[in-house]
């Protein structure tokens, strides 16, 4: 039988129906209260111990614990401090919780008292991480951005829960192990991304300044193809330090390495689609078309171009020169190969003759 938590709140209102009606208090935690908490966290222990079927005891777990913390919360709210009488329920609920740990629910609300007594601690913890970072030279707007899971909790309005709680703790233990000065980053401020983006921080600062940051990058490409290989690169970074297996900061968002690779496979599209390649300037020549092409068929049957055949050269000639400022199709280029007039071969052979003059003007 599962044990009733209904006598422990019935204490906690006569406790604070006393202080409401300016009874005199005890500065010691209540007789009644700590031999009723005694006596209902050894009973809910060997419930728990005696429920074999993981659905019904997560269920009373859950429900226990929730109870509890209501009953905490009514001797909170009498004087708005972490009395003796508070401390006995927040024992009470560290004794349940230590018995099952990794079986808490996400989505038990945290006792006001609990998020009270924890603010300091967690304004110490960011205190100190704020000053390494500015250490680290950390842009002052990220390292805002960074410190907004401790500002939520240091000024919560008590609507906090367990995964609020696990999170920070998580993200804590990272921050403390972070290795500034040899992440495997470019900068301690990428180092800073990438913990965030493991952390799966979905907050929308966070991934604006994300997007932010990847548009900088891919401004510094100098041309289309760099562009793309920057937005690929980012991809790739955000998917290698995603975690799958990490619950997001906001559980009813969704994850920021979702909306980020989303964002940039959009950008991708858009720059393939949209975005013209500036062309080189191709090669000008003062020759007919058909000039050109014997000209260039002299240089292939001396071998300047190596073994390539004169119907790839012609593809190369089409696609980086012209002849009088028009484009000379490479199947134009073969049948245009062989001159005709003998006046044509008399301006070539004034233009050798006149490149063997000052070729030897050097001899």
């Amino acid at each position: 039988m599962h044990p009733d938590t209904d006598y422990l709140k019935t204490i906690a209102k006569e406790i604070a129906a006393n202080a409401v009606n300016n009874e005199l208090k005890s500065e010691k935690a209540n007789h009644h209260l700590e031999r009723e908490a005694k006596r209902l966290e050894k009973a809910i222990i060997q419930s728990l111990y005696s429920i074999e079927n993981f659905t019904q005891r997560d269920t009373f777990h859950f429900n226990t614990l929730n109870k509890l913390v209501n009953v905490c919360d009514i001797l909170f709210d009498i004087s708005h401090a972490v009395t003796d009488d508070v401390m006995v329920i927040l024992e009470l609920l560290a004794g349940v919780k230590e018995i099952l740990p990794n079986e808490i629910r996400p989505n038990l609300r945290l006792a006001k008292a609990f998020i009270v007594l924890q603010q300091p601690v967690m304004d110490e913890h960011w205190a100190t991480h704020h000053r390494e970072m500015q250490k680290q030279g950390i842009s002052p707007n990220l390292t805002d951005i960074a410190g907004i899971p401790f500002k939520r909790f240091a000024l919560s309005k008590y609507k906090l829960y367990w995964s609020d709680f696990t999170w920070l703790k998580g993200y804590l233990a990272k921050l403390e192990i972070i290795d500034w000065e040899h992440a495997d980053c470019n900068s301690p401020e990428e180092a800073l991304l990438s913990l965030l983006i493991g952390r799966d921080f979905n907050h929308d600062r966070f991934y604006v300044y994300c997007k932010k940051y990847v548009i900088g990058r891919v401004k510094a490409a100098n041309n289309k193809r760099n562009r793309l290989l920057e937005l690929a690169a980012c991809e790739k970074l955000i998917l290698q330090d995603t975690q799958f297996d990490v619950p997001s900061f906001d559980v009813h968002a969704n994850s920021v390495s979702t909306r980020l690779v989303k964002w940039i496979k959009e950008e991708i599209d858009f720059v393939e689609t949209h975005e013209r390649e500036q062309p080189h300037a191709k090669l000008g020549f003062q020759f007919y078309k058909y000039t050109l092409a014997f000209f260039f068929k002299l240089l292939h049957e001396q071998k300047i171009f190596g073994d390539i055949s004169f119907q790839e050269l012609s593809k190369q000639i089409a696609a980086t020169c012209t002849a009088m400022g028009a484009d000379v199709p490479p199947e134009t280029m073969v049948k245009k190969a062989y001159l005709k007039k003998q006046v044509d071969f008399k301006r070539m052979e004034a233009l050798l003759l006149a490149m063997l003059s000052y070729l030897r003007r050097f001899m």
